[in-house]
Formats: C-alpha cells, sequence, structure tokens
C-alpha cells in the first residue's frame, strides 16, 4: 500500500474541515470552495509526467498542430476536409493555437485545460448542492486522479455538460444546446447528453425505476448495445489512451464475466438511495427529479455496458458521475441523527476508496505518491 503525496492530504484535510462545517454548522462562503478550486488547478494543471495518460496527451498535443484550421472547424461542422481530423473540434483548436501561436510547452495545455474543468465543476457543485466540500471529498478518490489528472478530455466535456443542467432548470433550450456543441467539441461521449434537457422531465415513480434497472441487469449478458455498431464505439473511442486507461483501471476478469466488484457496490448504494429517500427529495430538494433521471440512466448504462470495460465507464460513468450528488444531498430532507448516519457513511466510503485506491497500486501508476509526484510550480 502506498500513500498519496503530502499535496493531496492537505486537499483532504481543508475539504473535511469545512465539510464538518457545512453539514453541521453554517453555510460555508463559495470564496472558501473557490481557494479550493486554485490549489486544485495548481496539483492538476502543473503536474510533470503525472497521470497514466500524460505521454499519451502529449503525443496528441504534437498531432493537433500538425492539423490545418480550416480542417478543424470542417470538423466542427461535420464536414470532411482535405485531411481527417482523429480528434475532437474544440479540443483540436486549443491545442493548436496554444502550440503553434504561442509555442507553449505541454503542461500550458494541462493547465488551461484544468483552469476550464474545475471552473465548471465549482459552478455545477455549487448550483446542485448545499454541501459543495463534502461532494468534492466524496468523490475526490478516484475521480480527481482519473479525470483532472488523467482522462482530462473527457472530465472537462462531462463538467461542462453538468454545468449546462442550469439552462435545463431555466428551460433555455439555445443555450443548452450551445453548450453541448461546446461540450461534445471536447468529448465526443457529450452527445449523449443532448435529449436529457426533454428526459429530465419524464416522471419516473420507485415502481418504474425499479423496472427500468431490473430489465437493464437481465438485459446485461446479451450485450444489446451492439446493435447500434460503430456509434457508440466513436463515441467512447480514444485508441492512443485505451491502454494507459486499461492499466489504471483494476478490472478484474471475474467482474467482467459476471463477478461482483467495487462498481457493482456503487450501484447497489446509489439505488438504496434513490429508493430510500425518493420521497422525502421529491417533496424537499430542488430539482431533485432531474438528478434522479440522470441516476437512473446512469445505473442503467452501466449494466447494459456492464461486459465492455471502456463503455461502461466512459459512456455510463458520464451519467453516474452527476447522480452521485444524490447521496450528499440526501443529508439535506432528514433529520438530524439520520443526517448524522449518512454523513458517517460518506467518510466511511471515501476512506474505504482511499484504501482500495492505494492497494490496486493505482497511485504508483499514475505517479500520485511522495516519491513520484513533480510539480513544475510546487517543490
Amino acid at each position: 500500500m502506498s500513500l498519496l503525496h503530502p499535496y493531496f492530504i492537505i486537499a483532504i484535510i481543508y475539504m473535511l474541515f469545512f465539510s464538518i462545517q457545512e453539514v453541521f454548522g453554517n453555510k460555508v462562503e463559495k470564496k472558501w470552495f473557490w481557494f479550493l478550486a486554485i490549489y486544485l488547478v495548481i496539483l492538476a494543471g502543473l503536474r510533470d509526467n503525472v497521470g497514466p495518460d500524460y505521454g499519451s496527451y502529449k503525443m496528441i498535443y504534437i498531432y493537433s498542430g500538425s492539423k490545418e484550421y480550416i480542417n478543424i472547424f470542417l470538423k466542427a461542422l461535420h464536414l470532411e476536409g482535405s485531411e481527417n481530423v482523429d480528434l475532437e473540434w474544440l479540443y483540436a483548436l486549443i491545442n493548436k493555437v496554444l502550440l503553434n501561436v504561442f509555442n507553449a510547452p505541454y503542461y500550458v495545455l494541462t493547465l488551461v485545460i484544468a483552469i476550464f474543468a474545475i471552473f465548471f465543476k465549482v459552478e455545477y457543485t455549487d448550483d446542485n448542492t448545499f454541501y459543495p466540500f463534502t461532494f468534492t471529498l466524496f468523490m475526490f478518490i478516484p475521480n480527481f486522479f482519473i479525470g483532472e489528472s488523467g482522462q482530462i478530455r473527457q472530465n472537462l466535456g462531462t463538467f461542462i455538460a453538468y454545468f449546462a443542467l442550469r439552462f435545463i432548470k431555466e428551460r433555455k433550450v439555445l443555450l443548452y444546446l450551445f453548450w453541448m456543441f461546446i461540450a461534445s467539441g471536447i468529448h465526443n461521449v457529450c452527445y449523449l447528453f443532448i435529449p436529457m434537457y426533454w428526459l429530465v422531465r419524464f416522471p419516473m415513480n420507485k415502481m418504474m425505476i425499479l423496472i427500468l434497472i431490473i430489465s437493464s441487469i437481465f438485459a446485461s449478458p446479451f450485450e444489446v448495445y451492439r446493435i447500434f455498431g460503430d456509434f457508440l464505439t466513436n463515441l467512447s473511442s480514444e485508441s492512443m489512451l485505451v491502454e494507459g486507461f486499461n492499466g489504471y483501471m483494476d478490472e478484474s476478469a471475474q467482474r467482467l464475466n459476471g463477478g461482483f466488484g467495487i462498481p457493482e457496490g456503487m450501484m447497489i448504494i446509489l439505488t438504496f438511495f434513490l429508493f430510500v429517500f425518493d420521497d422525502k427529495m421529491m417533496e424537499k430538494y430542488p430539482y431533485y427529479e432531474y438528478h434522479k433521471v440522470y441516476a437512473v440512466l446512469g445505473i442503467c448504462m452501466y449494466f447494459i455496458f456492464r461486459n465492455n470495460p471502456i463503455f461502461s465507464s466512459r459512456m455510463a460513468g458520464a451519467f453516474i458521475g452527476f447522480s452521485y450528488i444524490i447521496i450528499p444531498n440526501a443529508m439535506y430532507v432528514v433529520s438530524a441523527n439520520t443526517k448524522k448516519l449518512i454523513y458517517t457513511f460518506i467518510i466511511a466510503l471515501f476512506l474505504f476508496n482511499f484504501i482500495v485506491f492505494a492497494s490496486f497500486k493505482n497511485i504508483i501508476g499514475g505517479r500520485f505518491t511522495i516519491e513520484l509526484y513533480k510539480n513544475f510550480l510546487l517543490p
């Protein structure tokens, strides 16, 4: 078992301090959340050869510089140019401008992407929970290391999609579609979020949720997603990064062949919260019904795509990452004693993830240990 670098431990202690205050005391001013965001931008954005996909994204940086602007813009319009651009148009454009116009070293790209990603993360979190520090702590391991410090394209794209939920709430369809256009320009998987503008208003009671989840579990062995052919493959494909991603996530053959693992455990936990607190959340928590639709879709997609580790992590994970916000939000609608139980469970689950993350050698694989982590700014 390896330990995280003290830089990450500092972030954890900071989040825990304000988490206790926001849950059991008074609301914490947003400025303290921004201080955390700045620190996390430095940790993720200025990392030096840290993250399992660092080298792969560096290759993409160089690759993007070889493409012509006209072909990148044609890619945005889904038109063919004189050369193929095997990359989402906006991410390719950001890479090309930084490399060809500013001749920027690669760490400038990781810094820019981290700034955008964490900005949208802060705004989305502040919009959708009264417990931003608790939710961020809860999701810190492994999401910060897989997302902001790993799969930076999908991480940024999905947080833009999460941020755009505010325009669903305001029923501003053009603004929502604009941000979906931007998000899908970073990662193709964000196309899946476009129908959410209409789907979030679909009424779901407990019976409907149960039927959908059980049907997805039974459909899992049949790999029904194959009927879509190359469409889903194109949404989740990222060939230069698959090796790094698979080396980072410990996928066991037993789990993929029907066994039970941590992802299945998390699906059970999320389903438990959906059923036990559904009535109170519908009554007391603003826009919970929207969050519920994301959660149910995420759970169903996970089981449908379960036999494909890339689909189940990239595509289902995009929705599930959003839906976990239901767990800390449940504290808002329950009694004081139940709130303490939920909070204790959240901290226990965080500690469990901490231990598992270290035990699977992901800390070493990603170079996040005291010996391996390096930063261009921090000593």
